[in-house]
């Protein structure tokens, strides 16, 4: 009896790796003759990934489940664009020649808590891929993605751990009205931190760079995180402080931020006021340390920049070193860059050095006064003379370089 037991167990078990072969088999080859893409959403190509994959969705018209997704422009509801990308769904596409089989998904929660924030994930499966295939997937993403290089991209950073997109026009350096090599060497500076992980690593120093802007208002804080972005072909991701109820909030908000983007906050001291004011707008001053600078900040080459109207209102343990590495003091209007910035963006107003001297004879002149001023006059190229007559349109990146720290006007410390 206990023989026969035996036997029909040791039948049962063949009969299970019998009728468990071909999966098994199946499961060999899969592994053997494809290769997987992973693509996460705060990746910088993901959009691009996304939009390829769609387009090459094997069934007529795209993917079944489609997500509308929509990029709003210049700031204008009314211009925004809608399109249809690829939702939480599995389907064929066929990408460079092959075969792929796509996964739309969200990340795997690690708890109840984290159901906010869970971000989308593409596996893209190709079949009989080879390294080649995958690096030329890789470039057509790039390509795609390098439409927009004329448009400067920026993240508008919510407390679910997500982002509304806005297209705006790319910023030139030389579109600001600043002092001679100012701009210059806050761009060499940035780029100097971003080409140097493994100096931070060897260090033991976290690899993140914080940048404090303050000045008057109108002197052009904001537009100087706008051309920086520009220049160094990266997104800007904006969180504003004042919509954050909870430290919970914000700490989603920064997990929301792409990599390799520029953070930028501003007017921080609106939120805190030295650290008697720690609540001011919902979320603690400490709570904010942590997402700036404590163990859940990232250390992926992240570029922090914060402005102020009232940098004497900021706590210390703000802007200390490590949290503050460069403190720029944007200056009121100079009047050599004044005449600078007329005569090479609106060499064709007659009058331009008369309204310089204007807004210069005014109590603490800044850019935004000029330009304002500027705005009142007849400033608009109207025949083909004029335009021939006044610089080409700017583009980014043709300001001379300069070596960093070498005429720094505003206050480097």
């Amino acid at each position: 009896m206990v023989q026969g037991g035996l036997t029909l167990m040791i039948v049962g078990w063949l009969a299970y790796q019998i009728r468990s072969l071909p999966t098994k088999a199946f499961r060999f080859c899969r592994s053997f003759f494809t290769r997987v893409i992973e693509v996460r959403e705060k990746h910088p190509l993901y959009d691009a990934w996304l939009g390829l994959l769609t387009d090459g969705a094997f069934r007529p018209g795209g993917p079944r489940t489609l997500e509308v997704r929509t990029t709003s422009d210049d700031y204008d509801e009314s211009a925004a664009t809608s399109a249809f990308a690829a939702g939480s769904d599995d389907f064929w596409a066929r990408l460079c020649g092959r075969w792929c089989k796509v996964s739309v998904q969200r990340e795997e929660s690690s708890g109840a808590t984290a159901d906010l924030v869970r971000r989308f994930i593409i596996n893209v499966e190709v079949l009989f891929g080879t390294r080649e295939d995958l690096a030329r997937m890789l470039d057509a993403a790039k390509a795609r993605a390098n439409v927009m290089d004329d448009r400067q991209l920026v993240d508008l950073c919510n407390k679910y751990g997500s982002s509304n997109t806005m297209s705006l026009p790319k910023r030139a350096p030389n579109t600001l009205c600043l002092p001679n090599e100012f701009f210059d060497g806050l761009e060499l500076r940035v780029r100097q931190f971003s080409e140097s992980r493994e100096d931070y690593e060897r260090l033991g120093i976290p690899w993140r760079l914080g940048i404090l802007l303050h000045g008057e208002p109108g002197t052009g804080k904001t537009s100087i995180a706008h051309s920086l972005a520009s220049t160094l072909n990266r997104r800007l991701a904006v969180i504003p402080l004042a919509d954050m109820r909870s430290d919970e909030e914000l700490v989603s908000a920064f997990e929301g931020v792409r990599e390799d983007s520029i953070v930028l906050i501003e007017d921080v001291d609106c939120a805190f006021h030295q650290r008697e004011n720690e609540e001011a707008s919902g979320i603690t001053f400490s709570g904010f340390l942590n997402c700036i600078d404590g163990m859940i900040a990232p250390q992926n080459g992240r570029v922090l920049i914060m402005s102020t109207n009232h940098v004497d209102r900021l706590d210390p343990a703000l802007v200390r070193p490590g949290r503050a590495d460069i403190k720029l003091e944007v200056p009121l209007l100079d009047r050599d860059a004044a005449m600078d910035y007329v005569d090479r963006l609106f060499a064709h107003v007659p009058n331009r050095h008369d309204v310089v001297n204007e807004v210069m004879a005014m109590e603490r002149p800044t850019s935004a006064m000029l330009i304002n001023r500027l705005m009142r006059q007849d400033w608009r190229r109207s025949t083909s003379a004029s335009q021939s007559q006044a610089p080409g349109p700017p583009q980014v990146g043709t300001r001379p370089r300069s070596r960093w720290g070498s005429g720094i006007r505003g206050g480097w410390r």
